[in-house]
């Protein structure tokens, strides 16, 4: 079929889109040029539309792919890694009353919610637009800063929440942190330690084979009901459970 009638710079823009998606480490505007042979103008103009529109985002010079297009993969997907996900965070939920279970998925920009089920929709699995978790306060957060391996990513996140202005005046010290980021490494799971006055939040790390992060399931339990012990072991259990279904997902 001819395809003269196809909207060139639409499907420019898809190809720009793919390209990017296909790198791990994004792409500067010049390789995008060299590889797809486009002109420098159409180029800058394409790239500037695509950020504009959420489908690409820019840091450090280099384009990825942007949160618009992650949020629709995310909100379409029926694989049966999701539903997997969410019959495990459910059978954690039966087991505490008043309980709150969370997944969420790692990035570039810390940590953000995908799947919850709370008390005020028992047993529904809600289906979130990636909520950004507190980086430092957050047990999830906490999760993040200790098992996130990839130097580049770490190093954008610092940029975006600087320790000095997020996390200096809960942690006093970088060293207070870092000394318990080393215990959630030997622990395999966090507790949000800053507020703690109604709720007991802890999260535990979703790794693969290489060691790498890759999810965080979650659980918020009310105090007056609370058996640590137990949080910790079925939570981890869980968490176990989600890598060997994961094992080899990559993040997104």
């Amino acid at each position: 079929m001819a395809n003269n009638d196809l909207v060139g710079s639409l499907a420019r823009g898809f190809d720009i889109l793919k390209l990017v998606g296909s790198t791990e480490n994004g792409l500067k505007s010049s390789e995008i040029m060299a590889l797809l042979n486009l002109k420098a103008p159409t180029c800058y103009n394409l790239l500037r539309t695509m950020v504009a529109c959420g489908v690409l985002e820019k840091q450090n010079n280099r384009f990825y792919p942007g949160e618009e297009i992650v949020a629709i993969a995310r909100k379409h997907s029926t694989t049966k890694y999701n539903q997997q996900i969410e019959t495990e965070l459910l059978t954690l939920y039966q087991k505490f009353h008043g309980a709150t279970t969370i997944y969420s998925l790692p990035g570039r920009d810390g940590v953000k919610q995908t799947h919850r089920i709370s008390a005020d929709r028992p047993g529904v699995v809600q289906h979130l637009d990636s909520e950004s978790m507190h980086p430092y306060a957050s047990a999830a957060g906490l999760i993040y800063l200790a098992f996130n391996k990839d130097e580049e990513s770490y190093m954008h996140f610092c940029e975006r929440f600087p320790f000095s202005e997020f996390g200096m005046n809960l942690w006093k010290s970088r060293e207070a942190l870092e000394n318990y980021l080393e215990q959630v490494r030997v622990q395999k799971y966090a507790v949000a330690l800053f507020d703690r006055d109604v709720l007991y939040r802890l999260s535990a790390a979703v790794l693969n084979k290489s060691g790498d992060l890759i999810g965080v399931v979650g659980l918020a339990l009310p105090l007056k009901s609370l058996d640590k012990e137990k949080a910790v072991r079925d939570l981890r259990r869980t968490a176990d459970r989600i890598s060997k279904i994961c094992c080899g997902r990559p993040s997104v």
